[in-house]
């Protein structure tokens, strides 16, 4: 059974990712799931330049998480975030949404550890527009110094129209560990948010995108993410987004 499911990721690997990336989760070598009794925050602000040569066009957004370890195996997260908005637009919040992370498997398939977790999430505006439910599969190898993520993801978006649209996409990366303090990586997306407390949004639109990140532990209780994105096919030219993640 633990084969199968190793292949399975393996092979959405090959077709196309998704994957939530969280500099706390991976300097601790854990699942995408939070620890039993950890309440932890995190407020997040993303910037895009649709057009480099057209600065009007920018846009930006914010949201504020909360994460919670149920038990071992199981974490939950709510959030609420600004719609995305262009500068010359007023700023306030317009979406919520929940989020279920269950590991599946967290054993030594391969490399030092293997994990394998479900995740179901719901988000949509305060006023019920733009609904969209996810199901996805993170997958997350730790060799050594090494991380690597694979995390498809199927997507239902418009729930409350006659039509429902659907999507498949996702992303993947690498990440070096730098000590038990610092990470670097790359990551590659098609039709995805990469940041794992988004909901919804991403830093760029389109087909697919390129990103670099950098994230650091900063002192006990701080951890602080940057992504710089980079639009391929038919998406924006560039975006960059912030995350700062409080454990009390």
């Amino acid at each position: 059974m633990k084969r199968f499911i190793l292949l399975l990721i393996l092979g959405l690997f090959v077709w196309q990712g998704y994957a939530c990336f969280d500099t706390y989760l991976f300097l601790n070598k854990y699942s995408m799931v939070y620890p039993k009794g950890k309440f932890v925050a995190d407020t997040l602000f993303e910037y895009s330049a649709n057009n480099l040569s057209n600065p009007v066009e920018d846009t930006f957004f914010m949201n504020l998480n909360l994460f919670y370890g149920i038990w071992d195996k199981l974490s939950v997260q709510i959030g609420f975030s600004s719609r995305e908005i262009t500068r010359e637009e007023v700023f306030e919040i317009e979406g919520f949404g929940i989020r279920g992370v269950l590991n599946l498997v967290s054993e030594k398939i391969i490399g030092d550890n293997f994990t394998l977790d479900l995740i179901l999430e719901h988000h949509e505006g305060i006023f019920g527009k733009d609904m969209t439910l996810e199901f996805s599969f993170p997958g997350i190898v730790y060799i050594g110094n090494f991380v690597g993520v694979v995390h498809p993801v199927f997507s239902l978006a418009d729930l409350e129209k006659e039509v429902i649209e659907y999507s498949i996409g996702g992303h993947i990366g690498l990440f070096y560990l730098i000590g038990d303090n610092a990470l670097v990586g790359i990551g590659a997306e098609y039709s995805s948010a990469q940041n794992g407390s988004t909901f919804g949004y991403r830093l760029i639109e389109g087909e697919s995108g390129v990103s670099l990140f950098f994230g650091a532990k900063l002192g006990e209780n701080i951890y602080l993410q940057n992504e710089f994105a980079k639009g391929l096919a038919n998406s924006r030219d560039f975006g960059f987004a912030v995350t700062f993640k409080l454990i009390p």
